[in-house]
C-alpha cells in the first residue's frame, strides 16, 4: 500500500517545488518592480528641479546679455525680445 502512494506523493512534491520556484521568481520580480517605482518617484522631483534651475539660469543669462546691450534692467527682467 505504501508503494502505491509514493508515486502520487512524489508528483505532489514536484508540483509543490515547481510552485515554490514560481513564487520565488514572482517575488523577485515584484521586488524589482518596487525598486524601479521607488527610483522613478525619487528622481522625478530631482529632474524637475534641475530643469527649473536650468530655465532660471537661462533667463538670468538672457537678462544679463540684454543689460550688457544697454537695455534697462527693469525692462530686461520682463524678458523682452529684441528684433
Amino acid at each position: 500500500m505504501m508503494d502505491a502512494e509514493l508515486p502520487g506523493l512524489e508528483e505532489q512534491v514536484r508540483r509543490v517545488l515547481a510552485a515554490s520556484q514560481h513564487l520565488v521568481e514572482q517575488t523577485i520580480l515584484l521586488g524589482l518592480a518596487i525598486q524601479l517605482f521607488w527610483l522613478d518617484q525619487w528622481t522625478r522631483p530631482v529632474l524637475a528641479a534641475a530643469e527649473a534651475q536650468a530655465a532660471w539660469r537661462a533667463h538670468q543669462a538672457r537678462r544679463e546679455r540684454l543689460v550688457r546691450r544697454g537695455v534697462p534692467d527693469h525692462l530686461a527682467r520682463q524678458g523682452l525680445r529684441l528684433v
